[in-house]
């Protein structure tokens, strides 16, 4: 469980949830510090002109403002604020049950408010006890009657932190937390779950193609790199299947060639040991068609070590300078017997000095696979014709084309044709085990060419090559 890619996509989207809350508490705590500092200086200085009216009303009636202090104290107690009545610098009221009366104050506040005037004014100072005040303060006149006629000043201060304004936002603030971090919980879990569905689709059709099931298709939807990774095992499900099939078909193939010739040679032989065929003429006889058939097998594994050394990769190719014109002229020119035997007009199209680089050979193999492919195919009095161009819609590159007057290729067969071990029922009884063409496209594509094949209906069939020039 802990190593499944849906549980540390889980704890990583946790983790990131986390250090984006802690980031946010400190950031808050940091901004709170100045935020807080505003909203006390604010209340202090809003609710001072209706305490100042108080303290006034108060003194007229006569109050003393030690009584105004006591009278009023639960009132500051709740709103976390102190209210201090100063005359001459001294205190003579304090809502703290009278802690700082008869103690001088002006020390404590800033030079700038000993002598106030009649105007409202506030700031920060730091206390008897040491600690930070806000304050705000207001001169009130003194009653007519009374017997000390300097000002008296109302002064509300309140603690730079204090604990009741801090529970007014603490609570909200950590329910918040709390949703955000469920929320967060929930949506890491959607998001891994949404993001691994898809990946462990995938993981069960492997163990299905792991158990043979290739006909298994992968339906995945998801984020766009997944739905990459699924068509990806969709066309290497389809790769496995193509390879499975076309080794059922190598296994029929190369069974029905290999039997045809051992049965010859099993009979023949058979009719040597046994003595049936007795006379001279019956033994050469036999004795040649089972030379003939064992050269037929011999050309078979051949071909099948060629193609799979081809395939492999072990076959070093000869790079040297070659007109590639002048060895298809050479090809053809070994294949003009053949086609006179047949009656079939064998012609050849060349462009001037078509250099590339490759390996003469392995090259002259193509060539020889393909016109033999295309005179066994073509009936008597028809015709093949071999050209070899630079391609003009295509700079720098050369193509070798041979065409044939024979039946073509059926629509069926035309995608397949140089598949490995692959051989239409046409061809099949015309000769041939099917590696052929697998050989001609391994040692084309060696050279970093391409090789394909055309077949318009009722025009027989074109099979091209092409290479780079030089």
């Amino acid at each position: 469980m802990t190593k499944s890619l849906r549980f540390r996509l889980f704890l990583s989207y946790v983790a990131v949830t986390f250090i984006i809350l802690l980031a946010a508490v400190v950031t808050l705590g940091l901004v709170w510090r100045g935020a807080q500092a505003r909203i006390i200086h604010t209340r202090l200085s809003s609710s001072l002109p209706l305490t100042a009216r108080l303290v006034r009303t108060m003194l007229r009636q006569g109050v003393d403002p030690d009584d105004i202090a006591n009278q009023v104290s639960d009132d500051f107690a709740r709103r976390h604020a102190r209210l201090l009545l100063v005359q001459r610098g001294r205190v003579i009221g304090d809502t703290a049950d009278g802690a700082l009366v008869g103690q001088p104050l002006f020390r404590h506040l800033p030079e700038k408010v000993k002598r106030p005037g009649d105007r409202q004014t506030g700031g920060v100072f730091v206390g008897p006890d040491g600690q930070e005040y806000f304050y705000a303060l207001t001169p009130i006149p003194p009653p007519q009657d009374a017997p000390d006629r300097a000002p008296i000043l109302a002064v509300q201060i309140a603690r730079r932190h204090f604990l009741g304004l801090s529970e007014e936002v603490t609570g909200p603030l950590i329910w918040a937390m709390l949703a955000a971090l469920l929320a967060g919980l929930a949506f890491s879990w959607l998001i891994s779950r949404w993001i691994t569905r898809p990946l462990t689709d995938i993981a069960r059709a492997a163990d299905e193609i792991a158990q043979g099931n290739l006909d298994f298709q992968l339906q995945v939807s998801g984020p766009a790199e997944v739905e990459h990774v699924a068509d990806q095992f969709n066309n290497m499900a389809a790769e496995v299947r193509a390879s499975r099939q076309a080794q059922r078909e190598f296994i029929a193939n190369v069974s029905h060639d290999l039997k045809t010739p051992l049965t010859a040679i099993q009979g023949f032989s058979q009719a040597l040991v046994e003595g049936v065929a007795s006379d001279p003429a019956s033994v050469q006889r036999a004795a040649a068609l089972i030379h003939d058939e064992s050269l037929r097998m011999g050309r078979l594994v051949d071909q099948l070590l060629d193609l799979a050394r081809l395939e492999s990769g072990r076959v070093q190719m000869r790079r040297n300078r070659i007109d590639l014109a002048r060895l298809t002229r050479e090809a053809v020119r070994r294949f003009q017997p053949l086609a006179q035997d047949k009656a079939i007009t064998l012609t050849a199209e060349m462009d001037d000095e078509l250099w590339i680089e490759g390996d003469a050979d392995r090259l002259m193999q193509v060539l020889v696979n393909l016109l033999d492919n295309a005179l066994r195919h073509t009936p008597e009095r028809g015709a093949v014709t071999c050209r070899a161009v630079r391609l003009t819609d295509a700079p720098g590159w050369a193509e070798v084309t041979i065409r044939d007057t024979g039946p073509g290729i059926s629509p069926e067969d035309l995608p397949r044709v140089f598949d490995r071990f692959y051989q239409a029922e046409k061809a099949r009884r015309r000769g041939g085990a099917g590696l052929g063409l697998a050989i001609v496209q391994e040692i084309v594509r060696a050279h970093g060419g391409q090789a394909g094949v055309d077949s318009p209906a009722g025009q027989g069939a074109i099979f091209w090559v092409r290479l780079p020039l030089l």
